[in-house]
């Protein structure tokens, strides 16, 4: 059985003397200072502006509602069981919130941490079994490229996900090469299973079943049978059994149809079903890789499509590593036709890895023509010549590459700040500007649309009544908030609960019955002409398209007096 040989990566006393530039690369005092520098580049500014809609406004708004209820265990979507998507990123960013406020800061932390575990993964692995050098390039790549780092700056679950698969391969390839080595790897094997454990809480069955079709795959390329042996520990299965079962047991003893519809419902029908908002077409991904990674496409690239590539021997079993994380990733989710950016995000890592070799002379210090440089060779290479030209020519082209990205980076913060962005904040401000004190707490309402950040930005976490119309036959095969809701007010209704869900007809009723509490009805100007009605009324406050109406307490609508004296002329 062939097994290929691995030789990590050592330094001599002489090639780090030879070079200032590998010599930092090699430091440990670096990993800590790349770590702040990149903490600082994925959280700095990150409070600028209000929570884009829907995304950001909807698993926020899912977090906060658990945290004000006391409720970790089941998230809440407008005081409705929300189990469209699993809880781990509900509880960071509840837990977030708890401990520094609610807040656009606190509300975006979690996917700026993740950012930094998948940096900080990637770094720690390609410094242990390449090189220190190319380890630092990659981890810098990966941090300033655009896709990263808006995704650091978005509060959803993508980049969560993404670090969860990443570190698990991760885990499981050092597992692999250790043991190989001798060394031992034992503790990662345990270490890849609590990761899969925590992806599958992050996401699903995919949390897992990516990373260890990755891992698979790469075995097998290449002959590591016994390999695949050391991974399939049952201490690390009971480990993975040990962080998932708990909350699909809890949540399935209070709720009886929750297995059926978060396991198969939600992670096979939905996965071959059509008819979503977001259909793409198969290369959608390979269109977005193409866009947001351009700052880093060059003429190294071409040397992929030689021969020598794919036999150089040194780092082989990493650069298969790679391919075989890029290839797998990108073509499971071509396959659905929902597509969204930000499920390719586990594939940023093997990119920027690959596109790092393509700049691994970068920190060779320039040196003039006839000059050895030492430290760009392994121990018991012999001494290579560089072209002076061509590596001041390399480090000037990556140094660019930087800048963009940079540049890139600090226009979307100042654009989204100096930005009137569509947002239930100034709303909110309205409201709580025109509110009366009443016995009654005031009730809510949104007509034909939910804004999801209405919550969060209300500061006390009110009820919302929707308005609209919930025909089950019909919403059955949409794909937009009324499907989100409709689903979780079942499982509300299963449990005897007062759904939110109103019929216009119920709502007509409603507001023609005096009340001792104020009601603010909350409306999007492109509904108007479903609530006719609307437009004899002047607007409280006005925000672009969002109108807020405002009936005081005891009041009834205009239209209820004509309803009353139509009725009253019957004969």
């Amino acid at each position: 059985m062939h097994s290929p040989t691995f030789d990590p990566p050592r330094l001599s006393s002489r090639m780090i003397r030879a070079d200032w530039l590998y010599s930092l690369a090699a430091r440990p005092a670096l990993f800590p200072v790349l770590l702040l520098a990149v903490a600082v580049w994925f959280i700095g500014g990150n409070q600028l502006w209000p929570l884009l809609h829907p995304d950001e406004g909807r698993y926020v708004g899912v977090a906060l509602e658990m945290l004000h209820a006391k409720d970790w265990s089941t998230p809440l979507l407008n005081g409705m069981p929300y189990f469209h998507k699993p809880p781990l990123f509900y509880w960071l960013t509840a837990a977030s919130m708890a401990v520094f406020g609610e807040n656009e800061f606190a509300a975006r932390l979690v996917p700026a941490l993740a950012g930094l575990l998948m940096v900080a993964g990637l770094f720690a692995f390609l410094r242990r079994f390449v090189h220190p050098g190319r380890a630092l390039i990659a981890a810098l790549i990966l941090s300033v490229t655009p896709l990263m780092f808006g995704a650091a700056h978005y509060a959803n679950l993508d980049l969560l996900v993404a670090a969860m698969i990443s570190t698990t391969i991760l885990c499981g390839a050092t597992a692999v090469l250790l043991d190989q080595q001798g060394e031992g790897g034992g503790q990662w094997v345990l270490a890849m299973y609590l990761f899969a454990g925590l992806g599958f809480l992050a996401k699903g069955l995919i949390g897992f079943v990516l990373p260890g079709g990755v891992l698979l795959f790469w075995l097998l390329a290449e002959r590591r049978y016994v390999s695949i042996r050391l991974l399939l520990r049952p201490s690390g299965v009971a480990l993975f059994l040990l962080v998932t079962l708990p909350w699909l047991y809890l949540m399935q003893a209070r709720f009886p149809d929750f297995l059926y519809y978060y396991l198969v419902y939600q992670q096979f029908e939905r996965f071959a079903q059509s008819g979503f908002n977001n259909v793409m077409p198969v290369w959608f991904y390979v269109a977005v890789l193409l866009a947001t990674m351009a700052p880093w496409y060059g003429k190294g690239m071409l040397a992929v499509f030689t021969r020598r590539y794919w036999t150089r021997q040194r780092d082989a079993s990493v650069r298969r590593l790679m391919w075989t994380w890029l290839i797998l990733i990108l073509a499971f989710f071509s396959i659905p036709q929902s597509k969204l950016v930000g499920y390719i995000l586990p594939v940023l890592p093997p990119l920027a890895f690959l596109f790092a070799e393509c700049f691994k002379r970068v920190l060779i210090t320039p040196r003039r023509p006839m000059q050895t440089n030492m430290a760009a060779v392994q121990k018991d290479d012999k001494p290579q010549r560089f072209n002076y030209r061509k590596v001041v020519g390399l480090q000037r082209s990556f140094l660019i590459r930087m800048l963009v990205c940079f540049a890139l980076g600090l226009a979307a913060l100042v654009y989204l700040s100096n930005t009137s962005l569509r947002s239930s904040s100034r709303i909110a401000h309205a409201i709580a500007q025109g509110s009366q004190p009443t016995s009654e707490p005031a009730r809510y309402y949104s007509l034909d649309y939910y804004p999801f950040d209405f919550r969060f930005y209300m500061g006390n976490n009110p009820d919302l009544f929707v308005v609209s119309d919930w025909d089950e036959s019909a919403l059955a095969t949409k794909d937009n908030w009324q499907k989100e809701l409709w689903d979780a007010a079942r499982f509300k209704a299963d449990k005897g609960g007062r759904s939110h869900l109103l019929q216009l007809d119920a709502f007509r009723q409603s507001v023609c019955v005096p009340q001792a509490f104020s009601r603010w009805l909350l409306a999007d100007a492109r509904q108007i002409d479903e609530f006719a009605w609307l437009k004899d009324l002047t607007p409280y406050f006005a925000d672009g398209r969002q109108q807020v109406y405002l009936l005081p307490a005891g009041a009834v609508m205009p239209f209820c007096a004509n309803a009353a004296s139509t009725r009253s002329m019957q004969p």
